[in-house]
């Protein structure tokens, strides 16, 4: 019966990421708004200063000679963690999406999906619901930093696909996460 459940949500994923992929010539038309990019650029620019980026996910070298698929394996744009049955942001967590609209304002062209992911702990509404939180809470931040809506979406997988396969605190600390898909670049 669980997989039964499993595969229908799994289905309704599916087909709501599909259902995505119809309205992408909609932001084209949208573009021309990326004025705004330089002012959002000088206010992530302040707090970046001291920060370390990796400089071979951000130079621009390395970016135009790969692929969507080579970048997402790089990991260009790490995971970010959450505690325990939350979805608000750490200061830690602020501090890498910091990096990322840094990265994203410098590629303006690159369009992501954020990924709320879960631990196995709750049930499988609960963590589909707390995985979308996630997955939002971190849009609504790159978007306090500047990056357009249009270049994200968001969905939750909840606790079905766990990075690390476990039962313990360490495992758990993993799985509670929103992932990074560039999806176009």
């Amino acid at each position: 019966m669980k997989l039964r459940a499993i595969f229908s949500v799994c289905a309704v994923i599916l087909l709501a990421v599909s259902c995505h992929k119809a309205p992408a010539p909609n932001p084209k038309p949208t573009t021309p708004p990326a004025k705004p990019k330089p002012a959002a650029k000088t206010v992530t620019e302040s707090p970046l200063e001291n920060s370390q980026i990796n400089e071979n996910a951000l130079g621009s070298n390395s970016f135009s000679g790969k692929s969507v698929d080579d970048l997402n394996r790089e990991e260009t744009l790490q995971d970010v963690y959450f505690d325990f049955d939350k979805s608000a942001l750490t200061s830690s967590t602020r501090d890498e999406l910091a990096k990322h609209a840094e990265w994203l304002n410098q590629h303006p062209s690159v369009k992501i999906v954020i990924e709320g992911h879960c631990d196995e702990r709750g049930t499988e509404q609960y963590n589909m619901a707390l995985g979308d939180r996630r997955a939002t809470s971190v849009k609504n931040y790159l978007i306090s930093l500047g990056i357009l809506s249009t270049r994200m979406r968001t969905i939750s997988y909840g606790e079905l696909r766990p990075k690390v396969q476990g039962h313990g605190e360490w495992a758990w600390s993993q799985n509670r996460r929103c992932h990074f898909v560039i999806v176009e670049k």
